[in-house]
């Protein structure tokens, strides 16, 4: 018998925190007593769904050592006592994306006999994730089940020997959209109301940004958008656009849920020419607005995508976005998604229970 479900989302911005307070929705409207444990300055979330705003995250330092540094103390000696306090044995500690602090995050919920269900989000480490691989051997090792969002990630960590590996439902919450956004965001990037192409959400190299904007130069009667936070590439990527005289808008900030759920929808395709994924939030989140998606043959995009590339070259990127804007967007259904989740939690339970009566 579940008593509580603590969803631990610790970063409290982007992808995994919509769809962890997208489960906590579906969660309660079941009836589960459920809490999101996240940051202090985290984005809008459901009305529905209850926080607890246990992390600090020290974003305001401009020294990413001070910031990892002061974070990871303030875990320590706050987040994880407090979490202690309120894990109970009959509760489900489902622990969502990875952390640095991951481990030490699961053993206090092992401390307090809880059943651990988790979701690294990303079967891969990225070389820029300081504990990364630390964090993922941890979730994958010491949890009663792990739960991916693709068949691909499920056959990928069967063949590494995990066990008790489910696929579930990739949900994603976002709140209504806001004409007034989206007409801003036409404005500035399709002014001309001529086809747009987006590349939304981190810009990482792992993401093959330069890619898309050598596809987009192959579309005269388009334009491309390459919006969100810059990690690394965004001088060479602005250089290539200058460079190849491709119709390629770039814009690097953090943008708020209002903002990307708007953004997301001004598209006329939603590209996703990634060299590394998992599974993308965007392209969920793309799905539920009835944007179609073009991707690069990886991972487990195609499972969600209207258009896979043959390959990752720039003729079948190009070809892929044409491909997209006529098949139209995919649908995808995740009305019974809470149900998933809690099946999954109900029997990570059980099993966890039936293997301490056998070890008496």
């Amino acid at each position: 018998m579940i008593r509580r479900v603590h969803l631990i989302e610790s970063g409290g911005r982007g992808g995994v925190f919509n769809h962890s307070v997208e489960v906590a929705a579906g969660l309660t409207a079941l009836g589960v007593d459920v809490v999101v444990h996240t940051a202090d300055d985290c984005d809008a979330a459901p009305a529905s769904v209850a926080l607890c705003r246990c992390v600090t995250w020290h974003r305001a330092s401009s020294n990413r050592v001070v910031r990892q540094v002061r974070t990871s103390a303030r875990y320590l000696l706050r987040t994880l006592p407090h979490l202690r306090r309120v894990i109970g044995p009959q509760d489900v500690v489902h622990v969502q994306g990875m952390f640095a602090l991951t481990p030490e995050l699961i053993s206090v919920a092992r401390l307090r006999a809880a059943t651990v269900v988790a979701s690294p989000h990303n079967t891969f480490v990225r070389s820029n994730a300081p504990g990364g691989g630390r964090a993922l051997r941890s979730a994958l090792q010491g949890s009663d089940r792990v739960l991916v969002y693709s068949d691909a990630d499920r056959q990928s960590l069967l063949a590494r020997g995990v066990t008790d590996v489910v696929r579930v439902p990739l949900v994603q919450w976002t709140p209504p959209v806001r004409p007034d956004l989206v007409e801003r965001w036409r404005t500035e990037l399709k002014p001309d109301g001529g086809k747009l192409a987006l590349l939304p959400g981190q810009v990482r190299a792992d993401k093959n940004p330069e890619l898309f904007v050598r596809a987009l130069a192959q579309l005269p009667d388009w334009r491309g958008a390459v919006v969100g936070t810059d990690l690394g590439p965004g001088r060479q990527l602005d250089a290539l656009v200058r460079q190849s005289g491709a119709a390629v808008t770039t814009a690097y900030r953090y943008l708020d849920v209002d903002e990307f759920t708007a953004l997301v929808a001004t598209a006329d395709v939603v590209v996703a020419p990634y060299q590394v994924a998992s599974q993308s939030g965007v392209l969920a989140v793309a799905a539920g607005l009835g944007v179609p998606t073009a991707v690069a043959p990886c991972g487990g995009l195609g499972e969600l995508a209207t258009a896979v590339a043959r390959d990752t070259s720039v003729p079948a990127i190009r070809d892929a976005i044409v491909a997209a804007h006529e098949l139209g967007a995919k649908p995808v259904d995740t009305a019974d998604a809470a149900t998933h989740y809690l099946h999954e939690y109900v029997a990570a339970q059980q099993s966890r229970a039936d293997g301490r009566t056998r070890s008496r």
